[in-house]
Formats: C-alpha cells, sequence, structure tokens
C-alpha cells in the first residue's frame, strides 16, 4: 500500500526528508533556549510537519486540476472505522496529540490544536489551488479522534511518571479566545467558497472471508488460475448504483457488483500496445485481421468460461480506436418480445494479438412484466428534445434512440434512451432517458449509462453497454 502511495514521488521523499529533521532541530533548538521540553516539543514539530507535507504537498493524481471546493458530508459515522483511509487518518494525528500534551503540559490547548489542525488542513486541501484533495466530513472526524487518542495516552503517562498536565482552568480563557478566532475565520471561508454535499459513503471500506471468497469466484470463472487477488475493497454504491467490489490483480483490476455478484468488470490492458497481461485463450495461434477473425476468438473464449450467457443472444462486433488499434468488442444482446433491449449480457474485448483485453459480463436473469409500452420512438425524442439544455450557438440535432430494460429503485422499467449531436463535435450533450410507460423524463439517469455504438466514433469501451 505505502509503495503505491509514494510510487514516483522522489522529490516530495527529498523533501519531506529533509523539512521534518529540519523543523525538529529548530524546535528542539527554540525549547531549549526557553527552557521548555525539547525533546518533546522537537517531537511535535516533526509530527506537524510530517502530517503537513503529508496533506497538503504530496502530488496526487488530480494536483494539477483546480480544487473542486466541495466538501463531502458523510453521514455515516461508523464507515471511516472500517477503512484504510479512516486508520490512516487516525494513526497520521495520534503523535500529533501525544507530543502536544508531551511538549506543552496543557490539556486543552492540545485538544483544540489537534482539532483545529484537521479544520484547517481540510479547508487548506479544498481552497488552495493545485491541491485538488477535497474535503471530508469523515478524515475531519478520523484526525480529531487520533489527536484524542494521543493525548490519552499522553496524559497516562504523565500520570505514571507523577508529572500531571497543567490544570485545564489556566489556559481555558486563551484556548477559548484562539479556537473562536479560528473558528469564525473558517467558517466565513466555508461559507463564502465551499459548497457541502451530504453523501453515505466516502471511503473504501475493508472486507472479509464472503466478498473476498465471491471475488475469488468471479475471477477463476473468468480467468482459471491466471491471476492472483492481491486486494480486495468495498465501494458503496450512490443512488440506484449498487455496492462494488474493487479488486486489484498481479495484473489488472476488475470490479464485482456486491452482494449479488451479477456484474462483473474487468480491465487488464488498455493500450494499443499488446502485454502480456491480456488473457491467452487456449488454442487460439493466429493473431485476428479484422472483426471476422475476432468474433470466432470471442466465442471459443466464451464458450468455454461463460456459455450460459450466450444463449439466445446474437454477438455484434464493434472496432475500438479508429483504426481498431485497441482490437473489437464482441458484444452479446438480446431483445424480448416488445423489441425492448435486454440488460448486458456479455462482452469481450479481444486486442490485436487475438487475447482477452477487457470483460464485462453480468448474469442476471431478464426482467419480466415490465410495464406497458404507451410512447413510440418519435415522441419520446420530441419529449427528450424538450428536455435538453440545448448549448447556446449550438445545431442540436437527435443521434438515435434506443428501448432497452433500465433499473430504477429496485424496479425494472422500459426506456427510450436518446443521445444528441452538435454542429461542434467538441460539445458533449447528456443523453435523456423517457419512460415508455409514463413518458417522463427520468432525471435520475446518468451519462455512465448511456450506450454508444463504437462503430460510430472509434472510441467504444466495455463500459458502454451497460443498462
Amino acid at each position: 500500500m505505502f509503495s503505491a502511495i509514494f510510487q514516483n514521488k522522489t522529490g516530495f521523499i527529498i523533501f519531506a526528508a529533509l523539512a521534518v529533521p529540519a523543523v525538529a532541530v529548530l524546535c528542539f533548538w527554540l525549547a531549549q533556549r526557553a527552557g521548555r521540553r525539547p525533546w518533546s516539543h522537537a517531537a511535535l514539530g516533526a509530527a506537524v510537519t510530517a502530517e503537513i507535507a503529508l496533506t497538503l504537498f504530496l502530488p496526487s493524481g488530480g494536483a494539477a486540476a483546480e480544487a473542486s471546493r466541495v466538501c463531502v458530508i458523510n453521514r455515516n459515522y461508523a464507515e471511516p472505522f472500517a477503512t484504510q483511509q479512516g486508520l490512516l487518518n487516525l494513526l497520521l494525528f495520534a503523535p500529533i496529540g501525544f507530543f502536544g500534551l508531551m511538549a506543552l503540559r496543557s490539556l486543552l490547548p492540545a485538544v483544540a490544536g489537534s482539532i483545529l489542525l484537521s479544520l484547517a488542513t481540510e479547508l487548506l486541501q479544498t481552497l488552495v489551488p493545485g491541491v485538488s484533495r477535497g474535503c471530508d466530513s469523515s478524515d475531519l472526524q478520523m484526525n480529531a479522534l487520533g489527536g484524542l487518542l494521543g493525548i490519552a495516552v499522553a496524559w497516562v503517562v504523565l500520570r505514571l511518571a507523577k508529572r500531571p498536565a497543567i490544570p485545564p482552568r489556566r489556559h481555558a480563557r486563551a484556548t477559548a479566545i484562539a479556537s473562536a478566532v479560528v473558528l469564525v475565520v473558517a467558517g466565513i471561508a466555508a461559507a463564502t467558497w465551499i459548497t457541502p454535499v451530504a453523501v453515505d459513503a466516502t471511503s473504501l471500506q475493508f472486507t472479509g472471508e464472503k466478498e473476498e471468497a465471491s471475488a475469488q469466484r468471479a475471477i477463476r470463472q473468468a480467468f482459471g488460475d491466471r491471476y492472483e487477488i492481491s486486494n480486495v475493497q468495498l465501494q458503496a454504491g450512490v443512488d440506484d448504483s449498487p455496492d462494488l467490489l474493487l479488486i486489484a490483480l498481479d495484473e489488472g483490476s476488475a470490479e464485482l457488483t456486491w452482494p449479488d455478484a451479477s456484474q462483473l468488470n474487468v480491465s487488464l490492458e488498455s493500450s494499443s500496445q499488446t502485454t502480456p497481461s491480456s488473457f491467452a485463450i487456449p488454442g487460439v495461434t493466429k493473431r485476428p485481421a479484422g472483426k471476422e477473425d475476432a468474433l470466432p476468438i470471442a466465442r471459443r473464449y466464451a464458450q468455454q468460461h461463460f456459455p450460459r450467457e450466450l444463449r439466445g443472444a446474437e454477438p455484434r462486433v464493434y472496432p475500438v480506436g479508429d483504426r481498431a488499434e485497441l482490437g473489437w468488442i464482441v458484444s452479446w444482446r438480446r431483445r424480448n418480445g416488445g423489441g425492448v433491449l435486454m440488460p448486458m449480457r456479455l462482452d469481450v474485448q479481444i486486442n490485436t494479438a487475438g487475447r482477452v483485453s477487457q470483460l464485462l459480463v453480468r448474469n442476471d436473469k431478464d426482467p419480466h412484466d415490465l410495464p406497458a409500452l404507451n410512447v413510440d420512438k418519435a415522441t419520446a425524442q420530441r419529449t427528450a428534445l424538450q428536455a435538453l439544455h440545448q448549448p447556446k450557438g449550438h445545431k442540436v440535432r437527435v443521434a438515435d434512440s434506443e428501448l432497452l430494460a433500465v433499473q430504477r429503485e429496485g424496479k425494472w422499467r422500459a426506456q427510450w434512451l436518446t443521445g444528441f449531436e452538435t454542429d461542434d463535435p467538441s460539445v458533449v450533450l447528456d443523453p435523456v432517458y423517457v419512460d415508455a410507460n409514463t413518458g417522463k423524463v427520468d432525471t435520475r439517469a446518468s451519462r455512465k449509462e448511456k450506450i454508444d455504438n463504437p462503430e460510430e466514433n472509434g472510441g467504444g469501451s466495455v463500459e458502454t453497454t451497460q443498462n
């Protein structure tokens, strides 16, 4: 885990390795001159410097982007205790609380300092350009608890050493004034520049034997013993989305819906340069020259690993990339008697070496007893066009509409998915879902569920065929 965090961050490692001891030496010198427990102050300075370096200066994937200025408020207070991030945040502030009390020997300043430092960190992560880590109430919660835990341990140590902390009342007034000033400034900054967003979960959670066994079964069905699972974490779903098991493989990654384990999405390779990480299909020795060659290769793989998903489904083949440089997607889909496209069954991406590079498989049963189809295609398109937020200065036209089965709040419905095009290819418009029974626009739908035809844009991927 730590090797992944600090990978390719040599500059930061050098900076932190110089800054932490430098601040520790400075704090030692100042405290020694003042006769104020130099070793404890040196340790406190080192702990605070390490926290600032890790939270504000450690490069991240979004470091180049502007700060989002959104603060996530997690309604699930217990969730951070079941996540790696939550426990790491707790451990990060425990030394600050411990050495804070050991250095100051005053309870109230140590408590206030730990909590306010965490608050300041979250605000700065959101407001400072170039940091772009965002604000999360779960981080503030665990940082504060870590600081309090460290303070509690230090208090016990001081009591056992018969060097009790200074009574709280001695510094109560000064601490209250300083805390009030910081809270007012933080409140003004938050009210002016930060947007709070309440969610039910924010972090990846630990998993147990059931989740890991389910992930193991899914990967073994898809690839036998070719890949080893290195880690499994749980990501809570949002709105209608299910929970996901995020599966890290020794080569590639995968996602499995939880707890139903009905959909597996695997990415082994996403480059035009074929690599050994893609899955070699036994018996395939010839490189595909086109989609006519890719289809039998994908069918051979599917018959070996997912024969049930082929029943009653017809395959279609799409090139991936302008010149099929990423290979071809072979997609097995089917329609019911009313022409409604059923949920995705199986997508297999075959790279130019004739190996599996991406996989999306769903083993749900087709939904039955869909509501009556009362809205035709033309009516759905007119409704979608009226509901569309059209960009100014551009002409918009309907690209196409597809009637498909979608699941909303646990119930299956038939909806018309309508896509749009403009006179400017760089302008991307969200598709609009119109319920085929009620004729109303479904505003809960997301772009993630859009069905693209890879033949039209040359950029097809496995994820575009979900519904």
